[in-house]
């Protein structure tokens, strides 16, 4: 049996930067995980036939089902390394879903790393990448965790100097955003338009100040394109942002394609206080910071 963080992650930076033949969308994030996570116990024992079952605490909206990541992740793994036996997931879910978190998966992530482990560690971590992409874009960087820059359709990671240390707070309210619809939204206002001619610069600018340690600095080249078409429809966006820039954020956005709102805090107590006053006002709130890469 082994039990896994599958912590959520933060988008500082994203842009998407052109519309595939295949439907897909380029994009060029920074992704980073942070402290917020939830807890995945996975427990196999081979077998003849493969059967796999999900438990959960934390959120009754979460299906324990095939319709359920982690149990498509476990599914994948055990084609992969040509196996079968009996899966059974614990998870104790403390990631808003539907929020721009990629809770789902980091749960499937958690899977497969877990997996791995309990089968003794047959695919490198690039082969996990591998069968994690088929089953989201975001799946291969919470396979890894820490700080990213991730280009392709989520597919292509690069090791960037760590995100500094320092105070964050991560908020959600009210219903959660469709991913397919964030992005039917900018095609409509992009077409095949986009541009990525400020993707290059701006991520430098971002990596370079975390490479000197300037967490704060930074904060002013964060960047994410579905601000552009979210916070239309979900008003609860800018309502969140705006606490937190009353309560002395240094930065406040939205993460992925919401409508989860991030904030960065040059001190504890202001972090802690934002979130008290974020909790007031009907939000899922929380304290934390970046994390590493896994081990």
């Amino acid at each position: 049996m082994k039990t896994e963080r599958a912590n959520a992650k933060i988008n500082p930076y994203l842009d998407v930067v052109g519309l595939r033949e295949d439907g897909y969308h380029n994009i060029v994030s920074i992704m980073q995980t942070v402290s917020l996570c939830d807890l995945v116990t996975v427990d196999f024992h081979p077998g003849v036939h493969t059967s796999i079952r999900i438990s959960a605490s934390g959120n009754d909206q979460m299906p324990t089902d095939c319709r359920n990541l982690a149990w498509r992740a476990a599914e994948k793994y055990l084609q992969r390394v040509q196996r079968a036996g009996s899966v059974q997931i614990i998870i104790q879910k403390n990631i808003p879903m539907a929020a721009g978190l990629a809770g789902g998966s980091a749960d499937a992530a958690a899977v497969l790393r877990a997996l791995n482990r309990l089968c003794g560690s047959p695919l490198t971590a690039e082969e996990l990448c591998e069968v994690g992409v088929t089953l989201g874009a975001d799946v291969p960087f919470c396979i890894r965790g820490g700080s990213a820059l991730v280009r392709g359709i989520g597919e292509r990671l690069s090791e960037i100097p760590a995100m500094p240390q320092g105070h964050l707070v991560v908020a959600c309210r009210g219903e959660g955003v469709s991913t397919p619809w964030a992005y039917g939204a900018l095609d409509e206002k992009y077409g095949k338009h986009y541009s990525q001619s400020t993707a290059t610069e701006t991520v430098k600018h971002i990596t370079e100040e975390w490479k000197n340690q300037s967490l704060l600095t930074s904060c002013a080249h964060f960047y994410n394109v579905f601000e552009e078409v979210v916070p239309t429809v979900h008003g609860h966006v800018e309502t969140l942002k705006q606490i937190m820039r009353d309560g002395g954020a240094v930065q406040a956005m939205m993460s992925g394609s919401g409508p989860s709102v991030f904030g960065v805090f040059e001190g504890q107590d202001a972090a802690f206080e934002a979130c008290a006053r974020l909790r007031e006002a009907g939000a899922a709130a929380f304290v934390c910071h970046p994390c590493e890469k896994y081990e």
